[in-house]
């Protein structure tokens, strides 16, 4: 260890699973300036620990793996980290080496033992956020919620027989979000009147002018009718729910009080109304098929949507000269350039259109004008 500690990474800690096998074989080094690890547990095939980030005060677990190569000798690596499961309920990540397949069509060459033929439950939800064959990054959901834009990334092995992994934590950018019409504000009673307003407006212009012009005019007036409770459909859900529990409770104590009976309807129509809201917002912001039976399925629906928005997040990118970019701006600008390149250069001697040709193809006739001029009910 006297080279590593002189050499590779000067000022660092480390620390080696050797007292749990001969010549050690994992090696954790970490810059005690950034974080502080205390190491909980060891054995031959992992080193779990508890990890600060001094900069920012996030803590979690992490447990570094190097599983044997042989299915009998990983049976006792699959029982601590089942173990470590029922201990831990805050964020905890697992990364390494499980020289072993979650899939049986990962499997290159000899057969391999597939992770669900040993593990008989999981005790503590994982997510995989990136893997490579055996070498794998999973991280349960409050390690998600705590670091959302995580990713790790895998390099190429050249000379090793092992690919280097970098598990990076990315500043979270809040960018502008494209319109989107939520089908819950159909509920509300200032919607037709929105519509039916904002259409009679005059515009002037050809037909597709005025549709675009008076849609802009809706899209602005929805997003306010937005703000106006539907923005917090989730709070509002909640809210609503605890005012009914208050206004039934006391109900139940005065039984024959009109008052409270009047105020408990009124609460039950608003939660009524906010719960309707706040289901029809799951489904459509998770883009999945709502289950028919079973309860609201609202925790499959939240994590579909982490899920969902952590796919079409790109914290990191190759831009056009093969460099890795991994700066928010540096992957815009990746993505502006190789756009540019494909769409945006001028082409010299471009043809003209051709009128004989476009005459000779079908156009609109009377009919077909007088439907698009049609008024909307």
């Amino acid at each position: 260890m006297g080279p590593l500690y002189l050499n590779l990474c000067p000022g660092w800690c480390f620390t080696t699973n050797i007292s749990q096998h001969k010549n050690g074989r994992i090696i954790v080094g970490w810059d005690p300036d950034a974080f502080e690890v205390n190491i909980i547990s060891m054995s031959p095939q992992l080193v779990h620990c508890h990890v600060t980030a001094k900069p920012s005060g996030n803590k979690f677990y992490c447990t570094f793996i190097y599983g044997y190569s042989n299915k009998k000798g990983r049976e006792s690596l699959w029982m601590d980290l089942c173990s470590l499961a029922t201990m831990i309920s805050s964020a905890w990540v697992i990364m390494g080496d499980f020289n072993a397949i979650m899939a049986i069509e990962d499997r290159i060459g000899s057969t391999s033992k597939l992770w669900g033929d040993i593990i008989p439950g999981p005790t503590n939800k994982m997510v995989q956020l990136e893997c490579s064959l055996e070498f794998r990054v999973l991280a349960n959901n409050q390690w998600e919620d705590t670091f959302p834009s995580a990713e790790a990334a895998y390099l190429p092995e050249e000379e090793l027989d092992h690919c280097p992994m970098i598990l990076s934590c990315y500043k979270t950018v809040q960018q502008k979000k494209p319109f989107r019409f939520y089908n819950m504000w159909i509920h509300s009673d200032k919607f037709m009147p929105l519509i039916e307003t904002n259409w009679k407006k005059d515009v002037h212009g050809c037909h597709m002018f005025r549709v675009l012009q008076r849609l802009k005019w809706i899209k602005v007036e929805l997003k306010i009718l937005n703000k106006s409770g539907f923005d917090v459909v989730e709070a509002t859900d909640i809210n609503t729910h605890a005012e009914l529990l208050v206004a039934q409770n006391a109900l139940h104590a005065a039984l024959g009080d009109s008052q409270l009976a009047t105020e408990e309807k009124e609460a039950n129509a608003a939660y009524q109304q906010a719960h309707q809201n706040y289901l029809s917002f799951l489904p459509q912001t998770a883009k999945l098929k709502w289950l028919e039976l079973g309860d609201e399925n609202s925790r499959l629906f939240h994590l579909s949507i982490k899920q969902r928005r952590k796919q079409n997040k790109i914290n990191s990118i190759h831009d056009q000269e093969v460099n890795w970019v991994q700066s928010s701006d540096g992957v815009q600008n990746a993505f502006t350039q190789f756009y540019t390149t494909l769409f945006g250069v001028t082409m010299e001697n471009r043809t003209a259109v051709k009128t004989i040709v476009i005459d000779q193809g079908a156009r609109l006739n009377e009919d077909h004008l007088a439907i698009l001029r049609a008024p909307i009910d």
